[in-house]
């Protein structure tokens, strides 16, 4: 996984950003869960409506067998990505909208099964870096404290690979994908607790 690059551009961002504040209450670090894992998150408030937030996402692999409506994959699903996201407050309240960018480090390899078709391969996000919107809310609480959820979608369809050679697995591969191409986003949700100092 990208462990070392994604943490090092967090804390990139976030020494960027305690660097320019000259309020350190401005800059806030949480810890929550996404559709991506867990989540580290360091936010920055650029104004009292607009702010720019890193989150780094990742869970343990998981080993089974996973079904789905084109094929059976028995392999090992890996969960992670870094985001980079834009926030706005239009209604000065706890409402806000989100948009940035998303790198996948998501991918389920194994060994796939499509009606007795049998091949290796991979199914993973088409786009590597691929757009992120969403809407949510950040909600304070206590003193420095805040509690916030977000929902959206990535903007990427799902895209199997593999080397295979064998014919008929080709094709079932070119089908499957041409299904997955009819869902351009992939979904996205996120909770988290954010400290401001």
């Amino acid at each position: 996984m990208k462990t070392n690059t994604i943490s090092a551009a967090l804390v990139a961002c976030l020494t960027g950003a305690a660097t320019q504040a000259q309020d350190f209450s401005d800059v806030s670090v949480g810890v929550g869960l996404t559709s991506f894992g867990y989540a580290l998150q360091g936010e920055y408030e650029i104004q009292p409506n607009i702010g720019i937030r890193a989150i780094v996402m990742g869970a343990p692999d998981i080993n089974d067998t996973f079904d789905d409506d084109d094929f059976t994959a028995d392999g090992t699903l890996e969960l992670g990505g870094f985001a980079v996201v834009g926030d706005y407050y239009p209604l000065s309240n706890a409402w806000r909208l989100s948009a940035g960018l998303f790198l996948s480090n998501t991918e389920l390899s194994g060994t796939f099964d499509d009606e007795g078709t049998v091949y290796e391969g991979k199914v993973a996000f088409e786009n590597e870096i691929a757009p992120m919107i969403t809407t949510g809310f950040k909600y304070p609480f206590g003193s420095g404290w805040a509690f916030s959820g977000d929902v959206g979608v990535i903007v990427s369809s799902l895209e199997i690979s593999s080397d295979t050679t064998d014919e008929d697995a080709i094709d079932s591969i070119a089908e499957a994908n041409a299904d997955l191409s009819d869902v351009p986003v992939f979904p996205y949700i996120g909770f988290a607790v954010s400290y401001s100092y």
